[in-house]
């Protein structure tokens, strides 16, 4: 139910309300409003009003009823400050406090059943094995399914699925790579020239645009540990993490 209270209005809107003034369509919610009103129960509209225009240090344009998810009364107010910007509240009009604004409800991960089904969907239209699925947010802070896939011998491949639906969100192109990858033999001796260390885990894998390359663990002789990635078909090393 909205309540027209520009100008001189407000002050009359917020009586009419409180006092419960007939109103066509209206009078049984305003008849309401105003025993509880008397009993105690809400705070008049007209207190409200001015207890929003003191605090915020502005001018209410409008005000408008809501029912909260318990039933409970609320009112939405527009305002206006000295800057000319707008702000919007919902007073509870029980307390005259603040409510804050509903936050979306939180992603769950999905129940076995569900997950049965993205998992089996998956592999029928990719024709590989799926090797692991997380529950995690991505770039964005969305959360999604990581899924991996076996796509030997082209390494790994990821995907995001929606969580909701299971659809995959980052489709790649199917069947294999044009240029093939470069041997792990050949890889390895590429960076034998920079690099010292023992290996501790070599593996071709695929990123989400199916780029082919290698991941590479190397301890240094400090015994920390050295992370590479290296293009599969030039060499150059994509990423280099720690070693120090």
């Amino acid at each position: 139910m909205r309540i027209p209270t520009l100008a001189p209005l407000v002050r009359a809107a917020a009586l009419c309300l409180a006092v419960g003034l007939a109103v066509p369509g209206m009078a049984a919610e305003q008849d309401a409003v105003r025993k509880s009103v008397q009993s105690g129960q809400l705070k008049p509209l007209n207190t409200i009003i001015a207890d929003v225009s003191r605090q915020y240090g502005g001018r209410v344009l409008d005000v408008e009823t809501k029912r909260g998810r318990d039933g409970d009364l609320q009112y939405e107010i527009k305002l206006i400050n000295a800057r000319g910007e707008k702000q919007e509240l919902l007073i509870d009009a029980a307390t005259g406090a603040v409510v804050p604004k509903e936050r979306s409800r939180p992603v769950q991960p999905v129940t076995i059943a569900q997950m049965v089904q993205y998992v089996r969907k998956l592999e029928q239209s990719s024709g590989a094995r799926v090797t692991n699925v997380e529950f995690e947010r991505d770039a964005q802070g969305n959360y999604v399914y990581e899924a991996q896939l076996s796509d030997k011998p082209f390494g790994d491949v990821k995907l995001m699925l929606s969580v909701a639906t299971g659809e995959v969100l980052n489709p790649v192109k199917s069947g294999a790579p044009a240029v093939q990858p470069k041997s792990m033999a050949v890889m390895l001796e590429s960076l034998q020239p920079r690099y010292n260390g023992r290996v501790l885990e070599a593996e071709l894998e695929t990123d989400v645009r199916r780029r082919l390359y290698y991941s590479v663990e190397l301890q240094q002789p400090n015994g920390s540990k050295l992370e590479l990635e290296v293009d599969a078909v030039t060499l150059e090393v994509l990423r280099q993490k720690g070693g120090d």
